[in-house]
């Protein structure tokens, strides 16, 4: 019963609350108390009432003989249930103050704890309730707005991270590499290595990327791991061969309509980056820094006029290692990003002197 009471008492808890704060005289809340005593004097006399019928009902059930019962006899007469009492309606309450605005509650002082009184503590946001239950079944409620955590909360808001973590952010541009000289002839033996720049897709795919704040929030130390999928397609007939110590090809007796080299890197970045303004969404920003990679595998992928398709794997030479400088530009979540190698395609000595690069767009959701 005492828990119900207390139960009903959170129904009322904004009235009483308020009552306190927004202006009831002390005849308004003298009226409140005496009803609210009144409606828990009734509505104890109705749980009396109810406890007295289930305990009649108990006894009649006790008094039959049970050993008559057959669930197919439809002239069986159950016992009589008595019927539930009435609940008491709910008293007019007094009329509430004006409301729209109403200033912040006052901590309640705060007193010393009591090893006979039962307190439960209710949070809401940013309002706390406490409810304290005595052994004699009286219950006190306050509530108030819990300045301290709202301070709490406005600091939390106004710091700002050192360390930005991100995942999956996406690069997608287009391949080239270039001859001595940033050259893109490509004589003698070496001719059917010259790419066809826009269909030659890469994708860099970071997979986690860190900054580290270094001076105001403004200027970042930005690092991380990415994997790169480079493709360069070409415009021949001629494939590379796999599985030999230098680069070489082999023409196709059936004319190609697709000839391409795809390999895969996993690298890591790392730039000095600049954003003009801490909320990156509305934020210029540059970042310059350089790149190292290792190559994973490497294959071409042929397919002829008929639809038949060839697939070979290999490392056909490529360089292992690969490195270089990067740099990209933007505002908000999209960036332009440029990487120059400063390593070459082939290993020393299996083949010609190629510088690759890639430029194109970096979005950064």
């Amino acid at each position: 019963m005492k828990n119900f009471l207390v139960q009903l008492m959170f129904l009322f808890v904004p009235m009483t609350a308020f009552s306190q704060q927004n202006g009831w005289t002390p005849q308004q809340q003298e009226e409140f108390r005496q009803q609210m005593d009144e409606f828990k004097a009734q509505l104890q006399q109705q749980m009396d009432q109810l406890r007295d019928s289930l305990s009649v009902m108990k006894d009649k059930l006790k008094e039959e003989n049970w050993q008559l019962f057959d669930s197919l006899d439809d002239n069986f007469t159950w016992p009589q249930v008595p019927s539930l009492p009435d609940l008491p309606s709910l008293l007019d309450m007094p009329s509430l103050p004006d409301m729209s605005s109403p200033p912040d509650a006052p901590f309640p002082p705060d007193a010393p704890e009591d090893p006979d009184t039962d307190s439960t503590e209710v949070r809401i946001g940013k309002w706390k309730m406490i409810v304290d239950d005595d052994d004699e079944g009286d219950a006190k409620v306050n509530v108030f707005k819990d300045e301290e955590d709202c301070e709490d909360e406005d600091e939390n808001d106004d710091e700002m991270k050192n360390i930005r973590t991100r995942f999956a952010l996406l690069d997608i541009g287009l391949n080239n590499y270039f001859g001595p000289s940033l050259s893109s002839n490509f004589s003698g033996p070496y001719d059917a290595l010259e790419p066809n720049p826009g269909k030659s897709w890469g994708v860099n795919l970071h997979v986690i990327n860190q900054q580290l704040n270094l001076v105001g929030h403004h200027l970042w130390l930005s690092y991380g791991a990415f994997l790169e999928l480079n493709s360069y397609k070409f415009n021949t007939d001629d494939v590379l061969i796999p599985k030999i110590d230098s680069v070489a090809f082999t023409t196709s007796e059936i004319a190609l309509s697709k000839n391409k080299l795809s390999a895969e890197y996993v690298g890591i970045p790392i730039m000095l980056r600049y954003e003009s303004n801490t909320d990156l969404s509305k934020s210029f920003h540059i970042a310059l820094g350089g790149f190292g990679e290792y190559l994973l595998g490497a294959h071409t992928k042929t397919k002829t006029g008929n639809g038949d398709k060839t697939k070979q794997h290999d490392d056909f030479n490529l360089n292992r290692f690969k490195y270089g400088v990067t740099g990209r530009m933007g505002y908000g979540w999209i960036n332009v990003f440029v990487n120059y190698s400063l390593s070459d395609v082939f290993e020393s000595g299996t083949g010609p002197v190629l510088t690759p690069a890639s430029a194109g767009l970096a979005f950064e959701f």
